[in-house]
């Protein structure tokens, strides 16, 4: 499993004292510019051992940008290497701009892994339907993640277990990417669990640019039935009709659904080893407000453990 932490470090280590970059020049050389919301979010949040001069990233353009320390604090460690501040940007930026980063694009490595793994999905359902449907969720302090487990009875409409996990992540939230970072979250789960059941996530299954959402990648990696239910359209276009479908250059990735009649809708797709038509159809099932039960479930116990934590 990739460190992007890690990652990180090793990118921002390499800009020598008197010289700056950007956020997006980072994400850049992790492999997608997409990630550069989460770069921010690293230079934030990391710990020891980790150690990087986060003071050297700054904004596109050259504004300063945020500092856990405060901006006085980093334009003071800037100052002592040789870098100044003029009307809120840093003087001469296009001379002390550094981009000349070593790197084996470890996004790019993400990416090709998911599409690799997309290529095994099967969207069959399995000859023998699980009763019972585990709704995961997590919920996070820093890079400390609280995993909740919800084992629900499908015919019955009835919690079976509840099972919970606390763990360090690596990785932080980057669209297109999630599983990556909840993997580690909810393998100890599912290890305790067993795999006689459908998983449910938070998230998409092949309701994604990639074919590849969270329910896909946690379903393809334990060899399980899963189903991804998000509360908003990541791509595609809806149709229309009751439970209309959500197309993607001509295919169908996903169903439209509302699970009660006051309730916005929220979007089905299935993850791996399910049938587009048993997704909605289960999900239809466990659901009584507009969020599937052992999602909802699973939500309020993983936010219980981060509010209990604080």
């Amino acid at each position: 499993m990739i460190d992007l932490y890690q990652e990180c470090a090793d990118l921002v280590n390499q800009i020598p004292k008197g010289m700056v970059t950007t956020y997006g020049t980072v994400a850049k050389a992790l492999g997608d510019e997409i990630a550069k919301r989460a770069v921010g979010v690293m230079l934030n949040s990391y710990g020891p051992p980790i150690k990087m001069p986060c003071h050297r990233v700054v904004y596109s353009g050259g504004g300063l940008g945020g500092f856990a320390y405060g901006l006085p604090k980093k334009m003071e460690m800037l100052a002592e290497e040789g870098v100044f501040e003029k009307d809120g940007k840093i003087a001469d930026f296009e001379n002390i701009f550094f981009d000349k980063f070593k790197t084996d694009f470890p996004l790019k490595n993400a990416r090709k892994k998911q599409l690799d793994l997309a290529e095994t999905v099967t969207l069959a359902d399995p000859k023998k339907m699980p009763d019972m449907i585990l709704g995961l969720d997590a919920s996070y302090i820093g890079t400390r993640a609280f995993g909740a487990g919800i084992l629900f009875h499908i015919s019955d409409k009835k919690v079976v277990k509840t099972f919970t996990s606390e763990s360090k992540i690596n990785w932080p939230y980057i669209p297109t990417y999630l599983g990556f970072r909840e993997m580690p979250v909810f393998k100890l789960i599912i290890d305790e669990l067993g795999r006689d059941a459908i998983l449910m996530l938070d998230g998409n299954g092949v309701l994604h640019p990639f074919g590849f959402g969270i329910a896909s990648h946690i379903g393809v990696e334990f060899g399980m039935p899963s189903i991804g239910a998000a509360k908003s359209l990541l791509c595609g276009s809806v149709g229309t009709g009751t439970n209309p479908p959500v197309t993607l250059g001509g295919h169908t990735i996903g169903t439209e659904l509302k699970t009660s009649p006051r309730a916005k809708p929220i979007y089905i797709s299935p993850g791996h080893k399910i049938s587009m038509a048993s997704a909605v159809k289960i999900t239809a099932k466990i659901s009584r407000l507009k969020i599937p039960e052992p999602l909802r479930l699973a939500h309020m116990e993983a936010t219980a453990m981060r509010r209990s934590a604080l």
